[in-house]
């Protein structure tokens, strides 16, 4: 990922902290199944399902799954008639709101959680994180015939403020503009070609390594390996091909990472992801970008994630998350300017325990390690542990089953002063967010 305004721009908010300066608050399954064992191939089920099933290794790895019952925007359509039609063409309209509310307990220099993603700047307030629309008509991917589809998803909330990619609504973000943005999230076609068992071809701007969708993560709060390692959006084509029932590998050219009308130094990347569905309990997968991904510099970089997810049995799911990446030639992440070869480094292990259809626990333990400071604009270790409760509090209900309340309590240390205007070593922080699906 081009890292230059996103890490460049979060140097000059710790270094303002530490001058004491201060900155103001301003598809269906068919097309996402990478094999017919893969876990978003599971069908909804009349139950919100925890959140180690939206997707099959959690807040990464693209896609989640695409709803397979009808939620109730459908379920309106229907009443005009509407629904039917479009499933039978495998169109289908769905969405979702989030709003949360967080709390640090040390009280930070301009309510700045440092480390964190949405929630960047976010203490004893209320946020409207997502409101999300997207439109799609899956194709099949079967070997046998040409099929074309796509994918429309717009977000409209202050979680925006972090997504733009470069060239696209990049006019406005964190710094400048107002706390409540829009972005267009993805808008890709999408070409079945019958070639053997059957060739997904992607073009557009499409989410790859990590997801935005809250559903598809087990708490409001991101690991740092997901905030920092890894771009949101690529722009450029992607194949997948399905080897058989239990391989399959993507491969593509893009722009860089989150790069898209504009490149912010002209050159190509590489991205690209192998996955193995061992059987119906245990998948794993390793993708990765190659590039250059420092602004105007020519100096390839690489980034790689492994993902693993084991259900231990019905109630229990364990997800892992181990990143790599280095780039030669990055910007330090000080006023006083010149590069070095930076690296970023780290490993998050999830549990999440289905008590019944209405409460689900979670855990999380993680690590981060940002050499030169890179990543985070500052050189140290990283350390988190995170619990919460995922409520389901109408989960046999047709349109309450799609109200989730997640409550999370949050621990985070660094090796170096990084949290509350680079003074302290660490942070504790309370916050809930709602979903509701639509």
């Amino acid at each position: 990922m081009r890292f230059s305004r996103k890490c460049i721009a979060a140097a000059a908010f710790a270094s303002s902290f530490a001058a004491g300066g201060a900155l103001g608050r301003s598809g269906n399954v068919a097309l996402a199944a990478d094999t017919p064992l893969a876990p978003e191939n599971d069908a909804s089920t009349a139950t919100a399902p925890p959140p180690a099933d939206q997707s099959p290794f959690g807040e990464k790895y693209y896609p989640a799954i695409t709803p397979t019952r009808r939620r109730p925007l459908m379920q309106l359509l229907d009443r005009n008639g509407l629904a039917d039609g479009l499933e039978d063409a495998r169109i289908n309209i769905f969405g979702y709101v989030q709003g949360s509310f967080e709390a640090n307990f040390m009280d930070p220099a301009e309510d700045i959680n440092a480390g964190r993603v949405f929630d960047f700047e976010q203490n004893s307030q209320f946020l409207f994180n997502q409101f999300n629309l997207a439109g799609e008509r899956t194709v099949v991917a079967d070997g046998d015939q040409w099929d074309i589809g796509g994918r429309v998803e717009m977000i409209v909330g202050e979680d925006a403020r972090f997504l733009h990619a470069n060239g696209l609504g990049d006019s406005q973000d964190f710094f400048n503009g107002p706390d409540v943005q829009f972005d267009l999230l993805q808008a890709y076609v999408d070409i079945a070609v019958p070639v053997g068992t059957g060739l997904r071809v992607r073009a557009g701007k499409f989410l790859f390594f990590k997801q935005v969708d809250p559903n598809a993560s087990v708490f409001y709060t991101h690991s740092y390996t997901f905030g920092a390692a890894l771009p949101y959006t690529l722009t450029g084509a992607s194949a997948l091909y399905n080897l058989n029932d239990h391989w399959s590998v993507e491969a593509g050219i893009n722009r860089g990472g989150d790069q898209a009308l504009t490149d912010d130094n002209g050159m190509i990347s590489l991205h690209g992801r192998v996955r193995h569905v061992v059987d119906d309990r245990t998948s794993y997968a390793l993708m990765g970008i190659v590039g250059p991904e420092a602004p105007g510099e020519k100096a390839w970089g690489a980034t790689f994630d492994f993902v693993i997810s084991h259900k231990q049995s019905d109630q229990l799911t364990l997800l892992g998350d181990v990143v790599f990446g280095f780039q030669p030639d990055a910007p330090k992440p000080t006023f006083s300017g010149g590069t070095t070869t930076a690296s970023w480094y780290g490993a998050a292990g999830y549990a999440v325990y289905r008590i019944n259809d209405t409460y689900s626990l979670g855990g999380r333990a993680e690590w981060y390690r940002d050499s030169g400071g890179f990543t985070t604009g500052v050189d140290q270790n990283l350390f988190g542990l995170t619990g919460g409760v995922t409520i389901t509090p109408f989960p046999h209900h047709e349109v309450g089953s799609n109200l989730k309340v997640r409550p999370e309590l949050r621990y985070d240390y660094s090796t170096e002063d990084f949290f509350d205007g680079l003074t302290k070593q660490n942070q504790v922080t309370f916050a809930v967010d709602v979903i509701f699906n639509f």
